[in-house]
């Protein structure tokens, strides 16, 4: 026959279930927090270069313009550059000179890389493309960031490549 437990059996179990409670708990924090150790966030593999971008010593102008970041002939990444006020965390050097960060991605064909860009001892080459400038300085790629002051002081011009039809026989 069933029989509803007394008041004196059950809390004669309850130090037993507390018992066996505590070490469980233990085991499954132990547990987690060993599984949030193995599963840390994925490191960044792209180029993060940072500073001053200036045309000779002068500011760029327009300041408004496209920079972009060229590794093996291919861009890799473009920012704007502005000109830097006093703000805390900003050099009192870049104070009121043009400035730029730019993420310059990785080779590959995942998340945040492209297909051709920077693999580790690249030369990264900057470039204005409406004022048709180029940087003198062309870091090398590494993941992480570098504080590279650019001169754009390079003109890389145009080239135009048209095709020349003529009678007066073969070139000689």
């Amino acid at each position: 026959m069933f029989r509803w437990p007394t008041t004196a059996s059950r809390a004669s179990s309850i130090p037993a279930r507390v018992a066996w409670t505590a070490p469980a708990a233990a085991l499954v924090a132990l547990a987690l927090g060993s599984l949030a150790l193995a599963q840390s966030p994925p490191q960044p593999d792209f180029f993060w270069p940072y500073g001053t971008v200036l045309h000779g010593a002068a500011n760029l102008d327009p300041v408004d313009q496209p920079l972009v970041s060229i590794v093996r002939g291919q861009a890799c990444g473009v920012t704007r550059p502005l000109v830097a006020t006093a703000q805390t965390g900003t050099p009192a050097g870049d104070v009121g000179k043009t400035v730029y960060a730019i993420d310059v991605l990785a080779d590959g064909s995942g998340s945040g890389q492209i297909p051709g860009c920077g693999r580790t001892g690249d030369a990264v080459l900057f470039y204005l493309p409406a004022s048709g400038l180029a940087s003198t300085q062309q870091p090398l790629f590494h993941a992480g960031d570098e504080r590279v002051d650019l001169t754009m002081d390079r003109s890389l011009g145009v080239r135009l490549v048209l095709p020349v039809i003529s009678d007066d026989g073969p070139l000689q």
